[in-house]
């Protein structure tokens, strides 16, 4: 038997492994049982594991799309803990974005107009995309005089009718639902912002109550509504939040919705920016003293190697 180098059959291998067996048999003027042979030496004399890779190579192709791909090539991460994050990769270091939660859609108290005018703004100020915190709908509790408090009543009628809004935005949207939406989940099992974005062109429902966006892979913003009550300090739940989270879960950004209240602080290292609401208070709210902060948000972000390098929100409010 004719010695071959290793370096030869590390060549034929390789060559095999990228353009099949029938190329290399033409193209090294091989029989079938040469090239088996070299295959066997390769893989026990030589222990290497070129052959075991590309099957691995094979699975994480199987499991990423191009772009996830691409940003684990050049050093990104996907989040931990979440098996699909969508990823928005963009030209140079700066990417804006519009944050609006709570539009409590079906109820008395919720202004569309003033969505549809968030819109307008976030189109004029080139956001690349907006994200919502929750509370995308009213939903019906079970609390007395509730439906009284509805202009639009039923699970049909407000899923059609933030169709009927959301769709005038025509670009990426990203979704999570609260608490009031899930109040559909609780009464009959329908999951009324996951059908909302499966009828919208371009909407994705990231989760129940909080959801993650990968930012080049470099940084994660999450998206978070919870199910707890105002607390007197305006950053002090979310003070509360960002303690909980673990080292290697810790968002980049945390944008929040639930409590109808606006702010933006930094602590352990995450940019929190609580989103306000963009509806009118409700009676309910009023009758428990809380306030409503109504607006939204545009959000400025730099990201670098390290991650978010800069922030800069600034919030835009409505006066009821």
């Amino acid at each position: 038997m004719t010695n071959v180098s290793k370096k030869r059959i590390e060549e034929i291998i390789a060559y095999v492994n990228e353009h099949g067996e029938e190329d290399a048999l033409s193209i090294f003027d091989l029989t079938p049982d040469t090239l088996s042979r070299y295959k066997r030496q390769y893989k026990n004399k030589f222990k290497e594991t070129t052959l075991d890779r590309n099957a691995i190579i094979k699975k994480i192709e199987d499991r990423y799309t191009k772009k996830e791909l691409n940003v684990i090539a050049e050093g990104g991460r996907i989040v931990p803990g979440q098996t699909k994050v969508p990823i928005i990769d963009f030209e140079g270091e700066r990417i804006r974005f519009g944050f609006l939660t709570d539009s409590h859609l079906g109820s008395i108290f919720a202004c569309p107009e003033w969505v549809v005018q968030a819109f307008d703004i976030f189109n004029k100020e080139g956001c690349e995309f907006i994200i919502n915190s929750g509370d995308t709908t009213e939903g019906m509790s079970n609390r007395a005089g509730h439906i009284y408090e509805l202009s639009h009543i039923g699970y049909d009628a407000q899923r059609d009718h933030a169709i009927d809004i959301y769709s005038q935005w025509g670009k990426k949207i990203y979704f999570i639902d609260g608490n009031h939406d899930r109040w559909f989940i609780k009464s009959n099992g329908a999951i009324i912002v996951k059908d909302i974005c499966d009828r919208l062109e371009d909407a994705e429902f990231l989760g129940h109550d909080e959801g993650d966006i990968s930012l080049k892979g470099k940084a994660t913003l999450k998206l978070w509504h919870g199910e707890d009550s105002s607390s007197y300090a305006t950053s002090y739940r979310l003070q509360k939040l960002a303690e909980a989270f673990t080292g290697g879960e810790k968002p980049s950004v945390l944008c929040a919705g639930h409590t109808h209240k606006m702010g933006y602080f930094f602590d352990r290292h995450i940019h929190i920016i609580s989103g306000g609401a963009i509806t009118k208070q409700s009676r309910w709210m009023r009758s428990k003293r809380l306030a409503n902060h109504s607006g939204f948000w545009i959000v400025d972000l730099w990201v670098g190697k390290q991650g978010i390098s800069k922030c800069s929100p600034v919030w835009y409010p409505f006066y009821a």
